[in-house]
């Protein structure tokens, strides 16, 4: 007659109480790299954001200078075209705001 063969020995079902505090200390170290890895990050971020504002306000205020030393200049030497334009734009304003 043939020989039955052993059932495989296995391992429990259930994990053990120590299994599951190691897996639950493993999580708690990969979740504090987790954040500190985050934390690291958004300062990288924020750091370079703040570096690119800081850029784009000095390009602005360049800008600005340029145009008003522009206009100014353009006032001086036209000093009676400056002053019709003026008195053009305060017309269509006055126009504009007072219609009802």
């Amino acid at each position: 007659m043939a020989e039955k063969p052993e059932p495989l020995k296995s391992a429990p079902a259930e994990p053990s109480l120590a299994d599951v505090r190691e897996d639950l200390d493993q999580l708690r170290a990969d979740f504090a790299r987790l954040l500190d890895t985050l934390g690291k990050t958004a300062r990288h971020g924020v750091k370079g954001a703040a570096g690119e504002a800081e850029t784009a306000a000095g390009d602005v205020q360049d800008w600005a200078e340029g145009q008003y030393l522009t206009l100014r200049e353009t006032i001086r030497e036209q000093p009676v075209t400056a002053c019709a334009i003026a008195a053009g734009v305060g017309v269509i304003l006055g126009q504009l705001l007072l219609r009802r």
